[in-house]
């Protein structure tokens, strides 16, 4: 049993802190969704709940929905602005906005064989592609998973359609450490009817440049002695 003085049972830790993501990763669901989404019973998520509401990372809303709190964004927003990776990012990403009039993602290694969008540059065209900044997709079967794969060949990019959502398009680079590791993955995602096959290769182009121009501002060496 945990005390107030005493260590936090590790379960108790890994229980709550599994809901908490749940919360954060699906906003406005209620208790038993919860629950069955963490394999919890609704009485002992019921009472991690209570905790972390009490604890300001949760908040109840008046239909008995869980969204995330003000400690929880003071933590996210604290620590993605420390990690050079995620500020040096969203320059490129805006520019890729402004270029192409697509939404633009920065994509990183998420939980379980997945990418995590960890930023987002949103187009402003009121058709367009917008939601998945904070979310999560496969690794396998996607353009930024593929590009966090490392596995662009020579092109240098990756293109998928219709893979996740239909009607949509993705186009994707490798960004690097430099060690020549693979880092995070540049996307470009919009609209299918606005990204034609005659578009795709000076899109994919225009994102390779950007993957690679941020590569380098994160210390990957030169090639070309610049």
């Amino acid at each position: 049993m945990s005390t107030d003085n005493g260590p936090v049972p590790t379960r108790t830790v890994e229980r709550a802190l599994t809901l908490l993501v749940e919360v954060a990763t699906n906003d406005g669901l209620g208790l038993v969704d919860l629950a069955r989404r963490v394999n919890l019973s609704p009485a002992t998520a019921s009472r991690l709940l209570r905790t972390l509401e009490a604890t300001e990372f949760v908040r109840r809303d008046d239909d008995g929905a869980y969204h995330g709190a003000s400690r929880l964004i003071q933590v996210a927003v604290t620590s993605m602005s420390s990690v050079p990776l995620y500020r040096l990012a969203e320059p490129h990403l805006a520019a890729l906005r402004d270029e192409l009039g697509e939404s633009a993602y920065l994509g990183v290694a998420g939980p379980q064989e997945t990418v995590l969008y960890a930023r987002l540059a949103e187009s402003d065209k009121s058709i367009r592609h917008s939601g998945w900044l904070g979310k999560t997709v496969p690794l396998r079967g996607t353009a930024i998973g593929t590009a966090l794969s490392d596995r662009c060949g020579d092109q240098g990019y990756v293109v998928a359609s219709h893979t996740l959502e239909d009607g949509v398009t993705a186009i994707a680079a490798t960004v690097r450490w430099p060690d020549g590791s693979v880092a995070a993955a540049v996307s470009v995602v919009g609209p299918t009817f606005r990204i034609s096959d005659a578009q795709v290769h000076t899109i994919g182009k225009l994102v390779a440049s950007r993957a690679h121009a941020l590569s380098l501002e994160l210390g990957m060496p030169d090639p070309a002695g610049h």
